[in-house]
């Protein structure tokens, strides 16, 4: 049971969790839409949201050598590991793919300035997701404007709201200087907000040509989950359950379509 726990930390504080999570957004998209798979794509997403993540989070560590566990050995190799990936299924990409993935990283590589102003940090990390799992699956290909401009704004919506549970459970720990949405309008105000984003994202789901309850129940999911949030909660409920959301829909997609 030890060892199964320190393989599940290890599987979230390396970010391959989340790196999954976004690669599922981008299946979902191609699946939903039905959208021909860009080859190579998901998983040059799925290695340099792992890298990105890493980078953000372990800089300081990874520059200053202070490896004080086997931990952070472990990570650097996945990180290492990860870049051998990306750069692999990269170089495999059309030209006009791969302008959008460095957009993508140079996006990634702003997120340090822009942390300490917390309503835009929130709207631009959703944003920055938003843009690598519809705008580029979209690209190069046919489609309905009407169902592609649904879609962009139902993602930023959900991802915005997944974010909120994030916000609240991190701000005790958070500077007051950030200026987070909980510590500036509060906890329940913050879960209002949250939920509050997921009716426009389940109402518009019926205004595309290809509107489906699955999306409504991950709406519903969300709600729950955000509900449920309190600073009392431990660190696998947003790393692990909160993540998990993109995965889900992923799966539910996969057994409905």
């Amino acid at each position: 049971m030890k060892f199964l726990k320190k393989l599940l930390d290890f599987y979230i504080q390396s970010s391959i969790h989340v790196g999954f999570a976004v690669f599922c957004l981008v299946k979902t998209t191609e699946i939903t839409a039905k959208l021909h798979p860009i080859p190579f794509f998901s998983i040059c997403v799925f290695f340099a949201t792992i890298l990105g993540y890493n980078f953000l989070k372990y800089l300081e560590v990874f520059c200053k050598g202070n490896f004080y566990s086997t931990k952070y050995y472990s990570i650097l190799l996945v990180s290492v590991f990860s870049c051998i990936g990306m750069f692999f299924t990269f170089i495999n990409l059309k030209n006009s793919i791969q302008i959008y993935v460095l957009i993508f990283g140079l996006l990634v590589l702003l997120y340090p300035l822009l942390r300490k102003f917390g309503l835009v940090k929130l709207f631009f990390v959703s944003g920055v997701v938003t843009f690598i799992t519809i705008c580029i699956p979209y690209a190069n290909t046919k489609f309905l404007m009407l169902d592609f401009e649904i879609n962009l704004i139902q993602r930023l919506l959900l991802l915005s709201s997944l974010l909120i549970p994030f916000e609240i459970i991190d701000s005790p720990f958070d500077p007051i200087s950030l200026q987070t949405i909980p510590q500036k309008f509060g906890i329940n105000k913050s879960k209002l907000f949250g939920m509050l984003l997921v009716i426009p994202f389940i109402i518009l789901e019926f205004l595309k040509s290809n509107s489906s309850l699955v999306t409504v129940l991950i709406g519903l999911v969300t709600v729950i989950l955000i509900h449920f949030t309190s600073i009392q909660r431990n660190k696998y409920y947003t790393s692990f359950w909160v993540e998990s959301v993109p995965i889900l829909w992923w799966i539910l997609v996969l057994v409905f379509k």
